[in-house]
């Protein structure tokens, strides 16, 4: 192996334990929405509007880190946005209201938010292999996504979650290694280029904008089915751990999913890959939110599994169209989105206290196969194999 290949294998590895990092803080709120909930005295709207500070400060500001990361030091931002991650989401089980508890969420999901565009540029190396890059770097973010349920519900359920304080410990070691490794490494854009805001608005983006609303759809369906995994699983009497087991399974096989995906995207029609993610995986949604008896863990797992295939081709394919911001469409197809989906848990929250959770869900679970309607929009030649 050539020195530049080992350096190419360790910053991999260490853009995916990043990643993992990154999402597990991201995510570690999620399966303890329902403990939050009745501990704090919430509504389910309530509990909602954490959840929506979580998409405003964690993704619906990427694209603003985006364009500072294009003109900075990508790796001391994405390791001061790891750092920050980690110190605040583990002292959320010290917060005494729900005041101290949103402020801890507000500040720990802006790490999340520097963290992510930088990232995303440091991890593409190989512009050939684009695609399986990304791939691999959603996969990394995957496994922390699917480690979170597990970890919190075990900490919370044997120590309480005044102990959630040591998930922190391995971020800022993370951290650390991040700043070294990337110091000097990552400068964005040459001093005085400036993106200009409306040529995301410019003639021919209108792919770009039909994948970013297919991004969006898929992300209020992801969003909506694991934050209240929870609630859905108290209602159904499984308790903290067995609620938490359920998600584990919808994220991790989401792992699997993207994985496959960058894969398989270098070498098949994008546009086929996403429309049958959306179209195959939506019936399964939905026999999860129906259902309680043995088929219904199985079918949650599944739909994250085939759901997850399209997540690399939307950020891949967006930073071909802007190669030279690409820290700034990052921003956008990974954090934008996701930010509007969070906002949007206040309406599927009033549709769950109106209807049920599980109403709530079989209506998210038509939208999931919904958003396969967007790829009309994007040319054939456009969504073509990647690499």
């Amino acid at each position: 192996m050539s020195r530049g290949t080992g350096k190419g294998w360790r910053r991999t590895l260490l853009m995916v334990t990043s990643h993992a990092l990154s999402d597990f803080y991201a995510t570690i709120f999620t399966p303890l929405v329902e403990t939050f909930r009745a501990g704090m005295g919430l509504s389910v709207v309530g509990v909602s509007a954490l959840g929506a500070l979580l998409g405003i400060f964690g993704s619906m500001v990427q694209p603003l880190m985006g364009v500072w990361s294009d003109r900075t030091d990508r790796g001391r931002l994405a390791a001061a946005g790891l750092l920050v991650s980690a110190v605040f989401f583990g002292l959320i089980g010290l917060a005494p209201n729900v005041a101290a508890l949103a402020l801890l969420l507000t500040v720990g999901a802006t790490g999340v938010a520097m963290f992510h565009p930088s990232a995303a540029v440091l991890t593409v190396r190989d512009e050939g292999r684009r695609n399986m890059a990304m791939g691999l770097f959603m996969t990394g973010g995957g496994v922390g996504l699917a480690l979170a349920p597990w970890v919190a519900t075990r900490i919370v359920g044997r120590l309480g979650l005044a102990w959630l304080w040591l998930i922190a410990l391995p971020g800022a070691g993370v951290a650390a290694w991040l700043y070294l490794d990337t110091r000097g490494d990552g400068r964005g854009m040459a001093a005085g280029r400036w993106f200009r805001w409306r040529a995301l608005f410019a003639a021919g983006t209108g792919a770009a904008w039909a994948l970013f609303a297919m991004a969006l759809v898929r992300s209020v369906a992801i969003t909506a089915f694991a934050f209240y995994a929870s609630v859905l699983g108290k209602e159904r009497g499984w308790g903290l751990a067995g609620s938490g087991d359920a998600l584990s399974w919808f994220l991790g096989c989401g792992v699997v999913g993207s994985l496959a995906g960058g894969h398989l995207a270098d070498r098949t029609d994008r546009r086929l890959l996403m429309g049958a993610s959306c179209l195959l995986a939506a019936p399964l949604f939905f026999v999860y939110a129906s259902t309680r008896g043995v088929l219904s863990v199985p079918a949650f797992a599944m739909a994250g599994l085939v759901y997850s295939v399209a997540n690399p081709v939307n950020v891949a394919f967006a930073q071909e169209l802007y190669p030279q911001n690409a820290s700034l469409v990052s921003g956008v197809m990974m954090g934008m989105a996701w930010g509007v989906a969070n906002l949007l848990l206040m309406a599927v929250g009033a549709a769950a206290e109106a209807w049920g959770v599980g109403r709530a869900l079989q209506g998210v679970s038509v939208l999931a196969g919904l958003a396969a309607v967007f790829l009309a929009f994007v040319p054939a030649r456009a969504a073509g194999a990647g690499g």
